[in-house]
């Protein structure tokens, strides 16, 4: 390159710099302009919004009062997840207890132990507070067993049977079947009964059930019971029901919402089933790995009887090791009885979901067979006129061809109008589980995801607990280790 051409560079340089400062400060000014205009626009928005609000608040304070609250509950409905702690049963075991309000509420508690001389049962009180007109009084105090659940919940499916049932407790968990009287069994069942009653409290419909009133109220529901005709025919009548409905359901058209809901179901119930035996394999880890952190632990307790210098050292890590122990036991009792019950309750959810969608597909079932008789039927009235009813039976027999053609005509058309009647209470059937089939839907959803998303909060709460424990019992051996490495140097 020449001198000239290099002088000429060296002229250039400096004014592209000059023109990159002078743009990038332009873009910089117009940059500040339009964030100011921004704000003006938000403040200026912001202020009619206020203006507005106040002018409603004027004019419907109740609306206005609703507004607030709504945004309220938008912005704590996750909030406290963090910070809720387990609760005991008499305070309620759901989150969404303390989420919304009703008229109506009942808690279990206190579980008391019975023994006959024919057979040994557990009783729990029942707890009802409510402002309903309905009721006699304001709070009622009960005592029921399991199998009056089951008498409640069977009465509750039998009058409504579109709307989706909480799901029991199962009667016996496998693994605890010969200790179904011990403490931890019988306070995790309270506990999934407080839940079941605390859901059909906060079900619309579910929560004004006359028998649901009876269950609260009576001070004797077996006698009651045996006025109605409670007894062996009709728990036969339900098992033969549940039989009849348990085979495959072919429809012709289905429901593409429907249909992705019930894989989803299906699908959140194969994970749940495997989440709980792994669960279940980890509790039973934990339960023999404290068993070997109790019989290691006097271990040194041991060895230090017999040492001089190193005895404190093995002294701590004994009182180490117990501390670990007593956190790790603690640990598997609080997954034992606050992490695996929802789990296992949501699984029986999801059979309930499912049947329930079962159920809907056996109205829409009936629906397509009415409507497919009354189809055939229409159609065989129709051909009727151009049939020759000159070899029907009634012909052979001696009556008039047009007579019988007749008779014919009057019995289709009164087939038709008895078929037409079904049809219009199967589709309204089939309307009706529809609309109750969604909303209980949307609300087991969202109770699903508070109630999961709570209980794995306190699970990871208690893991950092647990872990925490250890590390502090391991850190106060420390100071003893480390003098030890020093007078041996």
């Amino acid at each position: 390159m020449s001198e000239e051409q290099n002088s000429e560079v060296l002229v250039e340089e400096p004014q592209i710099k000059k023109n990159e400062e002078e743009i990038q400060n332009e873009i910089n000014q117009n940059d500040e302009e339009k964030q100011d205009k921004v704000e003006q626009n938000e403040e200026k928005q912001t202020s009619e919004e206020t203006d507005q609000h106040t002018e409603d608040a004027k004019d419907d304070p109740l609306k206005a009062k609703s507004d607030s609250d709504n945004e309220s509950e938008k912005s704590d409905l996750f909030d406290d997840l963090a910070h809720t702690e387990s609760t005991p049963t008499e305070q309620g075991g759901s989150f969404m207890d303390n989420t919304f309000d009703n008229d109506l509420f009942i808690s279990v508690s206190h579980p008391k132990k019975h023994v006959e001389s024919m057979e040994t049962y557990i009783s729990y009180k029942l707890t009802t507070k409510t402002t309903r007109s309905t009721f006699d009084d304001s709070e009622y105090e009960v005592y029921r067993r399991y199998q009056d659940f089951l008498w409640l919940r069977s009465k509750l499916e039998t009058e409504h049977p579109t709307n989706l049932i909480p799901p029991l407790p199962s009667k016996f968990v496998m693994k605890s079947v010969m200790d179904r009287f011990s403490a931890e069994f019988i306070n995790t069942r309270c506990q999934a009964l407080h839940n079941f009653m605390q859901r059909i409290s906060d079900h619309p419909v579910l929560s004004c059930n006359e028998h649901l009133k009876i269950f609260l109220t009576a001070k004797d529901l077996a006698s009651v019971r045996k006025q109605r005709g409670e007894g062996f025919m009709s728990r036969m009548s339900g098992s033969v029901k549940s039989l009849a409905g348990s085979g495959v359901i072919k429809l012709k058209e289905h429901d593409p919402l429907l249909v992705a809901q019930n894989e989803r179901v299906t699908d959140f119930g194969e994970k749940m089933s495997v989440l709980i035996r792994i669960v279940e394999r980890i509790m039973e880890e934990k339960k023999e790995f404290v068993d070997e952190l109790q019989e290691f632990a006097p271990t040194f307790s041991a060895w230090a009887a017999s040492e001089d210098v190193i005895s404190p050292i093995l002294t701590s890590l004994s009182s180490c090791i117990e501390s670990c122990a007593k956190s790790a036991d603690s640990n598997a009792t609080a997954q034992e009885m606050s992490f695996l019950p929802p789990l296992r309750e949501y699984h029986l959810y999801s059979d309930v979901v499912k049947a329930l969608m079962k159920k809907r597909d056996m109205t829409q079932a009936n629906y397509e067979r009415i409507t497919d008789e009354e189809e055939r039927k229409k159609e065989e009235r129709a051909n009727l006129p151009r049939s020759d009813q000159s070899y029907s039976l009634g012909a052979m027999m001696g009556r008039n061809a047009a007579d019988v053609r007749e008779q014919k005509e009057k019995r289709l058309d009164q087939q038709i109008e008895e078929l037409s009647k079904k049809r219009e209470e199967a589709n309204n059937q089939l309307e009706v589980s529809n609309t109750d089939l969604r909303a209980d839907l949307e609300r087991w959803s969202l109770n699903k995801t508070i109630d999961i998303a709570h209980a794995f909060d306190q699970h990871a709460s208690s893991q950092i607990l647990y872990h925490q424990e250890c590390i502090e019992a391991w850190e106060s051996v420390l100071p003893q280790l480390q003098e030890g490495e020093v007078e041996s140097t």
